[in-house]
């Protein structure tokens, strides 16, 4: 007798183990390499230089500045059994119902100015923020349906999270250390540091529903994953 299930429900629940898993492996080497690359050593070793620092701060305010915009979309596009983690994610970058009430984006602000970045550098900073989502929207699809241009997008900022919170601790520790950063400065990290595990475990649920609601196979939605994330977006942004 075949071990292989006959009933399609199992068959189906099998595939979506097999994507969401494959999903994970490439975030996990995606985020090794990040670490393993020189740059992000030197950066929490205190081998980097001033001008390094500031780029790599810089990098990271604006790789981020604008998560809110990207995750309404997001929100527009969720499937049922993932709109509710979305909806509080986006909440949370809001600064809805936290208990300091702070955005996302200006707990990124306060790491720029506590890192050094004056008025003129963050204004700087926010127009290329904003020029990276006007290029986004404006530029050419690559997909031919709003359903893989919103699982790409959402592979990829599921991908930071799975990030963040494996290295928002270690980068915190570097920036306070060889940066001289407080507590309020690197709240943004820290929180990310705290919070990003159980995202990234509620993200990978949530790409594996996108992918089941709006009907896109293990085959393409793997091809649609290895697009999003080639180049290690983790590099390009934040030592670009």
């Amino acid at each position: 007798m075949s071990c292989i299930t006959s009933d399609p429900g199992e068959r189906a629940a099998s595939r979506e183990r097999g994507l969401r898993q494959e999903v994970e492996n490439r975030f996990i080497l995606l985020v090794e390499g990040l670490t393993d690359d020189p740059r992000f050593s030197w950066l929490v070793s205190g081998r980097a230089s001033a001008p390094e620092y500031e780029a790599f701060v810089r990098n990271l305010v604006r790789t981020h500045l604008r998560s809110p915009q990207l995750l309404a979309l997001l929100y527009a596009l969720a499937p049922p059994a993932a709109a509710t983690d979305l909806g509080h994610n986006l909440l949370e970058e809001m600064g809805v119902g936290e208990d300091d009430g702070v955005s996302h984006p200006d707990l990124l602000r306060r790491l720029a100015a506590g890192a050094g970045l004056g008025p003129a550098a963050l204004a700087e900073v926010e127009s290329d923020a904003e020029a990276d989502l006007r290029r986004l929207v404006t530029g050419p699809l690559l997909y031919p349906a709003l359903r893989e241009v919103g699982l790409a997008a959402l592979v990829e900022i599921i991908s930071f999270e799975f990030m963040l919170s494996r290295v928002a601790a270690t980068l915190a520790v570097g920036l306070s250390r060889h940066l001289g950063l407080d507590d309020e400065s690197l709240a943004w990290l820290h929180h990310h540091a705290e919070v990003d595990v159980g995202h990234a475990e509620q993200g990978l649920d949530a790409i594996v529903a996108y992918a089941r609601h709006y009907g896109i196979d293990g085959g393409d939605a793997v091809a649609i994953v290895d697009t999003a994330l080639a180049g290690n977006p983790f590099l390009a942004r934040y030592f670009r």
